[in-house]
């Protein structure tokens, strides 16, 4: 394995529980209930566009979707401003240890500016080679066209990568482009998918990780 690929929202923060309650605040002012539960459950992974059209389908919403994405970026830019959002457990570890070791990138279906502006909060922006972002392609999560992109530019062959997913909807982008993919989820239940190995923190991933890229943490280390 050459490279290390990373999901952003619910892999490396704990944005998921963070983006369910702003939504559930949100939505509630159009009158919908929608529980911090029920959207990790059905909605984590999902972008924020489709998330918009199904609540303005499902409930005949007098809004469209621009509004919808705009507002609930502009309230997440705020709330991350006032409470930030935490990191989770053993993240930290994995990408001190790895990086310069290992190329790493992050590849995500959330907007590039976001993302950015998270890992500078955490003094990670400079631990990764590279940020792609879903909405930079044509197509975003759960299509493969990101980790495509991504591997095209580190100029590697998707077998070379392991990439690591919280949801569904990545698992399903990353195996549609061959690579190898963990699932860490804490929230889920972890059964029935076809992900290579399913862990429910990146503590407990760590020690697979260390073996997968052992060569290039040797190398590096001598």
């Amino acid at each position: 394995m050459q490279t290390l690929f990373f999901d952003f929202d619910g892999t490396l923060v704990d944005s998921e529980t963070f983006h369910a309650n702003n939504w559930s605040t949100y939505l509630a002012t159009y009158g919908v209930t929608l529980t911090a539960d029920d959207f990790i459950e059905y909605y984590a992974g999902v972008t924020w566009p489709k998330i918009a059209k199904h609540f303005i389908d499902s409930y005949q919403l007098n809004v469209d979707v621009v509004t919808i994405t705009t507002e609930m970026e502009a309230l997440t830019d705020a709330k991350i401003r006032q409470q930030g959002i935490p990191a989770l457990p053993g993240v930290d570890a994995v990408l001190q240890a790895f990086s310069g070791k290992v190329p790493m990138a992050v590849v995500t279906g959330a907007p590039r500016d976001y993302v950015e502006g998270v890992l500078k909060l955490h003094g990670w922006l400079d631990l990764f080679d590279q940020v792609f972002s879903g909405y930079e392609v044509v197509n975003n999560k759960p299509s493969p066209d990101v980790y495509l992109q991504a591997c095209q530019a580190m100029k590697i062959q998707p077998d070379q990568a392991v990439a690591i997913e919280d949801s569904r909807t990545g698992l399903q982008s990353a195996k549609s482009a061959d690579i190898y993919c963990l699932l860490i989820n804490a929230h889920q239940s972890l059964t029935a998918t076809n992900a290579d190995h399913t862990f429910f923190s990146m503590v407990e991933a760590k020690p697979l990780l260390t073996s997968l890229f052992k060569n290039k943490l040797l190398f590096e280390t001598v």
